[in-house]
């Protein structure tokens, strides 16, 4: 799989993609780049966000040898995201996917507030039209919630090892078979997501974005091989949180998969066909 990261959000991230051996990564910045890197494209320097989306960049080269299936990782701060669209055109051929991180908009002011609304909004609208395969929805917020507290120095590094952690599993689990389960291919109009963590003892989830109007959830458990030979019970205790979690108008699944870890972990991907936007600011 490749994966592609613009501007300091999305490259931060990229780079922790780059300690799996999955992944083909490359960077899009305009920052001068620490070291000699085929995978790094420079930007020329824009004086603002529309200048990044007007002015045409020299992408085509950087891009054309990437094909198959395409991960485009983007944050909503700042002003270089407005080369998404640009850099998307390029890609065309490719069967793409958006992670999208949505910044804490309370400490931006109404302009970036309202760029940011404008930026989420539009990728959603193209993923919904099948233009992408699929946008994931990130709130830095939310993922600070699950954490809970953080230090300072480390921050972003603690919120970006969750993020990349937490997806990295779910595309696991989802090129691989499970040992049970009941999964089923989310609706095709149901293309805008967020991922998150369960606690496979209590059920409590902890997702990445608070999704409106949630039409599908599929819960991957990851269980040890011991506790998969052994515990009797689990399947049932696994299928009746899962049945607990169904709501009206709201599809559930699940699939139980064996690992070599000692603890026990479950994640969820919650999927929608609603674009999800905040109010406009005043």
């Amino acid at each position: 799989m490749n994966i592609i990261g613009l501007g300091q959000a999305g490259c931060s991230i990229v780079d922790k993609f780059a300690d799996y051996s999955q992944y083909n990564t490359y960077k899009i910045d305009s920052a001068l780049p620490f070291l000699n890197d085929k995978n790094y494209y420079r930007l020329e320097e824009r004086r603002d966000f529309e200048d990044y989306e007007k002015n045409p960049h020299n992408l085509q080269g950087f891009l054309e040898r990437i094909s198959g299936e395409v991960t485009f990782i983007v944050g909503g701060a700042g002003n270089i995201p407005g080369a998404s669209l640009r850099i998307l055109e390029c890609l065309k051929g490719c069967r793409t996917n958006i992670l999208y991180i949505k910044p804490d908009v309370e400490l931006l002011n109404k302009e970036s507030v309202d760029r940011e609304r404008v930026l989420r909004g539009v990728l959603q609208e193209y993923a919904r039209s099948a233009v992408f395969e699929n946008i994931c929805l990130i709130d830095n917020a939310k993922v600070e919630e699950a954490l809970g507290d953080i230090p300072v120095i480390g921050y972003y590094d603690k919120l970006n090892d969750l993020i990349v952690s937490t997806k990295h599993m779910i595309n696991i689990f989802q090129n691989t078979i499970p040992v049970v389960g009941t999964l089923s291919i989310p609706l095709k109009v149901c293309r805008i997501s967020t991922i998150g963590n369960v606690d496979v003892a209590t059920g409590e989830e902890k997702m990445f974005f608070s999704l409106d109007l949630i039409r599908e959830k599929v819960y991957y458990y990851a269980i040890g091989r011991k506790k998969l030979e052994t515990d009797g019970s689990l399947l049932k205790k696994i299928k009746e949180q899962v049945k607990s979690k169904a709501k009206s108008n709201q599809k559930v699944s699940y699939g139980i998969y064996e690992t070599d870890y000692e603890d026990d972990y479950a994640f969820c991907v919650a999927y929608t066909s609603k674009v999800q936007l905040d109010e406009e600011t005043a």
